[in-house]
């Protein structure tokens, strides 16, 4: 079926609202559903009695079938485009949504949050594919910049407003009605969004596996992937589930005052993420980079996480805030790789990335919870500190390392940059 309009968008006010807006309702919805259990939490665990391991596994499904999906979302994306992808996936998590909301048990659960990762994990790469299409590639940082800012609303609404909703219907009415809601944006994205096939045609298709060989084997993956991926996913599991858990166990809040925060993190999140865009676009100006950007901003999320790691500020609400504004950097890597490889495979280049961010998030959501588990066996909540330390403290661990390495690699990179110049000048 062909678009509705068949005349293709050509000024940017026409872009927006035919490519922007309908993927930019796609992914608030990801972050919406990847967002919602740090306030569902304690609900699921009073209504089907789950301990901390039983939790993480159940939500931290999503995150597997999300990242395992990467490698062939990438290459259906170059294919067949963003649109019929993008809609089909969200069929898939709208099913995954309403088996949920009747789910019973851990087993029910967890294959209805798998449907629904599965269905979203092409939220944000279906997007990245269609900007790479339409868009100038130097304008990338800034617009992802702005599309991050519409998850970042997702994130809002599966705080305060989510607790307030629970106040009207309970977890299961909530994921029925998503439910219905994803299936509208499917719709909408396979009517509204154009297809543009020309760009793509006029490059020489590679074989898949040469073009996978081609990305997993480039220095400039391996500088950028590891640590956007380690920090990413890392981000994702902790501001997507535990946070809600910390909050009460170590932070001491009630439930309404957690949703606050969590309120109050996501809006600043949001704000960072869209400023983050712009400041990336500003100092490309300055030949500083998206990786540059990302490699700044990823050390200042090593900060708050190490201090709500070890509990030094339990109370202090602002280590969460400079969490959540800098929890999205990594997504920058998106856009410093695609800047290294055509557009006929830049949905691969990006979902490569994907694949370690969202692999990241599974082992992590579901890690931390079994390590706290293992640490205080036949809790079901009210963990201490040192589980905290212990599940959080293994993945800043990572993180750590991660960022040394791509410190490493970088300085490496500058001296090859410019050994040439020397020789010349011999």
């Amino acid at each position: 079926m062909k678009w509705i309009n068949k005349t293709l968008p050509e000024t940017n006010l026409q872009k927006f609202i035919f490519i922007f807006l309908p993927f930019a309702c796609g992914y608030f919805l990801s972050y919406l559903y990847r967002s919602t259990n740090a306030v569902l939490a304690p609900y699921l665990s009073n209504d089907l009695s789950l301990n901390a391991e039983q939790l993480g596994f159940i939500t931290s499904a999503y995150f597997l079938t999300f990242g395992l999906f990467q490698l062939p979302l990438g290459i259906l994306l170059d294919k067949y485009g963003a649109r019929i992808v993008q809609s089909f996936l969200f069929l898939i998590a709208a099913t995954g949504a309403i088996l949920f909301s009747f789910g019973d048990d851990v087993l029910s659960l967890t294959i209805a949050r798998g449907l629904i990762g599965l269905g979203v994990s092409g939220a944000l790469m279906a997007a990245f594919k269609a900007f790479a299409v339409w868009f100038p590639k130097e304008r990338l940082p800034l617009l992802i910049g702005l599309f991050m800012s519409a998850g970042g609303m997702g994130a809002i609404v599966a705080s305060r407003p989510l607790e307030m909703a629970l106040q009207i219907t309970d977890w299961r009415g909530v994921y029925l009605s998503l439910g219905i809601i994803t299936i509208f944006v499917g719709l909408l994205i396979f009517f509204i969004v154009p297809e543009k096939k020309e760009a793509i045609d006029q490059e020489k298709p590679l074989p898949i596996l040469k073009v996978l060989k081609h990305i997993y084997t480039s220095y400039a993956f391996w500088r950028i992937g590891p640590l956007s991926g380690i920090a990413g996913g890392t981000g994702l599991a902790i501001l997507g589930l535990w946070a809600g858990p910390w909050l009460s166990d170590i932070g001491k809040f009630d439930q309404k005052e957690i949703a606050n925060i969590l309120f109050f993190s996501t809006i600043m999140m949001t704000i960072g993420t869209t400023s983050l865009g712009i400041i990336t676009d500003y100092l490309r100006r300055f030949n500083i980079s998206p990786v540059g950007v990302m490699g700044g901003a990823l050390l200042l999320f090593i900060i708050p996480l190490t201090i709500i790691t070890f509990g030094l500020i339990p109370k202090a609400i602002w280590p969460w805030v400079v969490l959540s504004i800098t929890s999205l950097a990594a997504t920058l890597a998106y856009s410093g790789l695609s800047q290294h490889f055509p557009t006929s495979y830049a949905a691969r280049a990006s979902t490569a990335v994907n694949l370690i961010c969202f692999s990241m998030a599974f082992v992590a959501q579901y890690g931390i919870g079994l390590i706290m588990q293992i640490v205080e066996p036949g809790k079901q909540s009210g963990y201490s500190i040192k589980a905290y330390q212990a599940g959080f403290g293994f993945f800043l661990g990572l993180l750590i390392i991660s960022y040394l390495i791509f410190i490493i690699m970088s300085l490496l990179e500058i001296r090859k940059q410019k050994k040439p110049l020397k020789d010349n000048n011999v």
